[in-house]
């Protein structure tokens, strides 16, 4: 397995060292599960960034839209439990 060596701000080092040492965690543990984390979350958001860009080139083609108050209306009767048929998308207007 490959090691990586880091040098910690002592400030950083010092609540490292409070957070395992009172969660009974090993340091090595803990940075491995945030590391993990970390990647996990970016990964994430490059997925919702390549989502949102296909959709904005989707747009650019078509010029197809939903206008927020419609979406508004939508959501709000929804979470109410109304079961009523999601907004069409029209064409942009600005």
């Amino acid at each position: 397995m490959p090691k990586l060596t880091i040098e910690l701000p002592s400030a950083l080092n010092l609540r490292l060292k409070a957070i395992t040492d009172s969660d009974k965690v090993k340091t090595q543990e803990f940075i491995l599960e945030s590391i993990a984390e970390k990647i996990a979350l970016l990964t994430e958001r490059e997925e919702v960034c390549a989502i949102a860009d296909g959709r904005f080139e989707e747009f650019l083609k078509d010029g197809q839209s939903v206008p927020w108050a419609e979406v508004n209306t939508y959501l709000e009767r929804r979470a109410a439990g109304e079961m009523i048929p999601p907004p069409m998308p029209k064409k942009f207007i600005p």
